[in-house]
Parts: C-alpha cells; structure tokens; sequence
C-alpha cells in the first residue's frame, strides 16, 4: 500500500469568473506511522497516525490547531480537502493506493449537446472533428468519428501519465456490420495541434442519424468503479463481474447521451479496451455489453 498526496494551486479569475488550477505536486509515500509529510508550497503538513493494509489515518496540522482535520482512507479510497477560500488557493487529494491494482482512479466525462459557438477542436464526441489536414483522404463512409480528446484537458486528472499529455486521442469506429455490435473500432494519437475540420463527418455512414451534434466534454476526477462515460477505471457493467482482464481505455454510456439513437437500446455499455501493450493503439478492441 501507498499513500499518494496530489497538490493544486487553483483560483478564480475575477473578471471572468472562470476557475484554473494546476498540479504543484504528486508524491507517493510508504505508509510508515508517525511519518511528517511537507508540502511547502501551500504549508501543509500532514502526518501518518495509523496505518495497515486495509485504511490509513492521515492528519492535516494546521498553524490553528482548531483547523486540524483528520482523515481514515481506506484502501483504494480518497478524500479531498479544500481550504475555506473565495479566491484560490491549494487543495489535496489523498488517495490510499492498493499496488496489486492496475489503475487507481477514473476520468469522468460529463457530455453536453453543443449550442452556439464553440471551439471545434475541444474534447467531444460525434460532431465535426478536427483533424491533421493530411488525414482527409483516410476516412471511408463507413468510418464513424466517435470522440477526440484533447490530451491536455486531462494531464492534471491523468497522475499515473496513462496516457501522453499533448496533443489529441481519436476514436473511430468501422460500421460496415452495423447493425451488428460487431464493429471495428480505430484509435488514433496525433502530437500536435490539428488544423483540418471535417464538417458532418457522419452524414454519409451507416449509423447517421444523430451523430452530427458536437457532444463537448468536461473532464472529472473519479473512483475506478465509477458508472458513466469515462477513461479508465474498471468496467461497470457484468462484463467485470465476469472476470474481464482487459485494461479499460473508455467506457461509453448511452445513457449520457439522450436523444442520440446510438446503442440507445442498450442495457449496459460499450468499452474500448487497452491491448498488452498501452503505447500501441493498434491493439485496442470494442466490446458492446448487453446484459
């Protein structure tokens, strides 16, 4: 077991009223008692009172020992503290981590249909995506745009550097057996800013209907068995209830998505998963769960 302390200084621009923050720190600790944890940037200190395989006790000292906060994690959990402010300042997250577990932690995915005028090359699904020029001749009818990531929109929520944190991830799927759930799904890394916007990518594949709004996404730190739309985690449908031992690249929700007619009958989720190797975006596989 580890004790993983994640430090931001974050703010809120008075003019525009728009919160910021970014990662000032990210240590891992060995859960030994009695150990002083310093963090100088924002002047914690946190100490370890209790520890074993199942929880840990971390307590905060504050300069005000009435501010004094103590904390049981238990393992694989985390709790996030936050210093009475209107205008910014630092927060941590301690999580308690198991080391026999892949992944510790989940990117949610909040979706919204886009109205009016936004940035096209912003993380979301279905909709325009914006591509390397050079990639315009790649794309088939039958090729569905199902998402792209902006990667620095998760380099803060992405601690464990699962993925690269520049650039963009797509994700498209090959429809030709569509109906069937049977589909082809590409992933693809570009390094550098795209500057190509394919206007109704989806119009002419087999799976059409719907799919030409841009879904934007925001992005949101969360529990590995979190339900929903996300990257990473575990799955959270029977499919890991039935031993799966693929690691979870994304996990698609219909539910998220209301009014968009794919896999809009489906009691349970899609996942695109992770070969042996995470680096290599060949191997990815898409599995349609229906329970």
């Amino acid at each position: 077991m580890k004790l993983r302390i994640i430090e931001k200084a974050w703010g809120i621009n008075r003019m525009s009223g728009e919160r910021s923050a970014r990662v000032t720190d990210n240590r891992v600790f060995d859960p030994s008692v009695g150990a002083v944890l310093d963090f100088p940037n924002g002047r914690r200190r946190f100490t370890i009172d209790a520890a074993d395989e199942n929880s840990i006790t971390v307590t905060l000292h504050c300069k005000n020992t009435a501010f004094n906060k103590t904390w049981v994690i238990l393992k694989g959990e985390n709790k996030l503290y936050i210093p009475r402010s209107m205008d910014g300042g630092y927060c941590y997250r301690l999580i308690y981590e198991d080391e026999t577990v892949l992944c510790h932690y989940a990117v949610s995915m909040t979706v919204e249909k886009s109205s009016g005028e936004h940035d096209l090359a912003q993380s979301k699904f279905f909709g325009s995506p914006t591509v390397p020029n050079a990639w315009q001749d790649r794309f088939h009818d039958d090729i569905v745009f199902l998402a792209q990531i902006r990667l620095a929109d998760i380099a803060e929520l992405d601690y464990d550097n699962r993925l690269p944190h520049t650039g963009y991830l797509y994700f498209f799927l090959d429809a030709e057996m569509y109906p069937s759930d049977r589909l082809d799904v590409w992933v693809e890394y570009y390094p550098s800013e795209p500057d190509t916007v394919i206007d109704n990518f989806n119009a002419m594949s087999p799976i059409s209907d719907g799919l030409n709004d841009d879904w934007l996404i925001t992005f949101h730190y969360a529990e590995p068995s979190a339900d929903g739309t996300k990257l990473f985690g575990v799955p959270s449908g029977v499919i890991n209830e039935n031993g799966c031992t693929s690691t979870l690249l994304l996990q698609y929700d219909p539910l998220d998505f209301d009014g968009v007619p794919f896999l809009n009958n489906l009691d349970g989720y899609a996942y695109v998963f992770f070969g042996e190797d995470e680096a290599d975006y060949d191997a990815v596989s898409y599995v349609v769960e229906r329970s």
